[in-house]
């Protein structure tokens, strides 16, 4: 039987991409672990979700599973010339693929240009549009060239989003494991079935 360790609250720290927020999984056990006295449900730090039907090694993989592949496509070429988009279908609840910032684009995708063009001095990779889940950008580049480009997109892009990933207990569901004493054991079926469990980007 696997155990998710599942922080109660946010964290009392600064705001960070690693901080942890309530509701976040941030450990898989198996049953017979030994927590330490801060991670016990007494303790007001952390709730314990048991998958009865499950082990730690099948709930990680699971969890570790990657199934949001972006996609970059070259939308159209004029000589060397190309327009490259990127999507995914990795979406919060706001249907936001990570993308946007405030009606900018996010700083990881500026980012990655910048890396494309100290790889590739001549593809002057530029922005040019982008939406909640799209991502367009420039390049000169010839098809060898571009094929490498697009590879490094797709790394970046993987990278940048799976940082982002977290595994979470909805606030619903948190208040069912409170009002059970802080721990509580269901099937992986019901678990899913149930909305319990959710892959987001801290929506």
């Amino acid at each position: 039987m696997a155990i998710l360790l599942i922080k109660r609250d946010d964290n009392p720290v600064p705001e960070s991409p690693g901080k942890w927020r309530a509701g976040e999984v941030v450990a898989v056990v198996e049953d017979g672990h030994t927590f330490g006295s801060e991670e016990v449900p007494a303790a007001g730090n952390f709730l314990h979700l048991q998958i009865t039907d499950k082990t730690q090694a099948e709930v990680e993989a699971y969890t570790q599973a990657w199934s949001h592949d972006p996609t970059v496509t070259q939308v159209s070429a004029t000589g060397d010339d190309r327009l490259i988009r990127i999507t995914s279908s990795m979406i919060d609840a706001s249907g936001n693929a990570g993308f946007d910032d405030g009606g900018s684009p996010a700083q990881p995708f500026t980012d990655m240009l910048a890396d494309i063009n100290q790889r590739y001095p001549t593809a002057n990779a530029t922005y040019n549009a982008h939406t909640n889940t799209q991502y367009d950008f420039n390049i000169t580049a010839p098809v060898a060239a571009r094929d490498e480009i697009i590879a490094l997109a797709e790394e970046a892009v993987r990278r940048i989003q799976y940082r982002r990933r977290r595994w979470y207990v909805p606030s619903d569901s948190r208040d069912v494991i409170i009002a059970n004493g802080g721990s509580f054991a269901a099937t992986a079926a019901d678990v899913a079935s149930g909305g319990h469990l959710r892959d987001g980007l801290l929506d």
